[in-house]
């Protein structure tokens, strides 16, 4: 069986970023029902996040820099 050249390609790499869209925004979701819930944790939650996002930018610099 040969595959055909000219057939679609399959990008690997949109289902990887969309994968990380949903986690990421799953995770926000999270943290705002935990932030309104408890509004103690709103600082620790804050730079939770902040590290968070650091992390998940680089992430998506290393991919496309690919």
């Amino acid at each position: 069986m040969q595959t055909d050249p000219n057939g679609p390609r399959r990008n690997d790499r949109v289902y990887l970023l969309l994968l990380a869209l949903a986690v990421i925004l799953l995770i926000v979701g999270g943290l705002a029902y935990v932030t309104y819930q408890h509004p103690a944790l709103a600082d620790p939650l804050a730079v939770g996040g902040t590290a968070a996002a650091v992390l998940v930018t680089g992430l998506g610099f290393a991919i496309t820099k690919r």
